[in-house]
């Protein structure tokens, strides 16, 4: 008896481990009422799907900026932290993204243009799952300095 209920434990937490996902990945989608943004940076809609691809996250990102113009960004970085790596809607020559993987539901990066930082990410996941929530500190495209407090909610 005892032998089946050790076996029935042992099973349970080894299917528990090979069906935990990354807490980041699925769909997210920004509640712009909730969100606080700044002028010149706002969107009218943003969904961003994350999936894992090895020991990578996936990150795809679309939507409408608030002038109306399309946004795509495809990129991936390391699951536990390290150089951000675009495939679609890269930032220009000289511009890298840094991440730091804080703990399972935190994730912190930089923004560098030619080795000198512009800007910084603080993304962290609610205790329930099911929003994640990003203040972003940057810099526009005349220098001024701005922070966003972007708000997303599980799909």
């Amino acid at each position: 008896m005892l032998k089946n209920v050790t076996l029935g434990l042992t099973l349970l937490s080894l299917t528990a481990t090979l069906l935990a996902a990354d807490a980041f990945t699925g769909t997210w989608k920004l509640n712009v009422a909730k969100s606080k943004l700044s002028a010149g940076t706002e969107v009218k809609e943003v969904t961003v799907v994350i999936t894992e691809q090895g020991d990578k996250l996936g990150v795809e990102v679309k939507g409408i900026a608030g002038d109306g113009t399309p946004i795509s960004v495809k990129y991936t970085l390391p699951a536990k932290g390290g150089p951000v790596s675009y495939t679609e809607g890269a930032p220009p020559s000289g511009a890298t993204a840094m991440t730091k993987r804080v703990n399972a539901t935190t994730i912190d990066s930089t923004s560098s243009v030619n080795g000198k930082e512009v800007g910084s990410t603080h993304t962290v996941i609610a205790s329930d799952g099911k929003s994640l929530t990003r203040v972003v500190k940057g810099m526009d495209a005349q220098g001024k300095a701005y922070q966003n407090t972007e708000v997303y909610e599980r799909q």
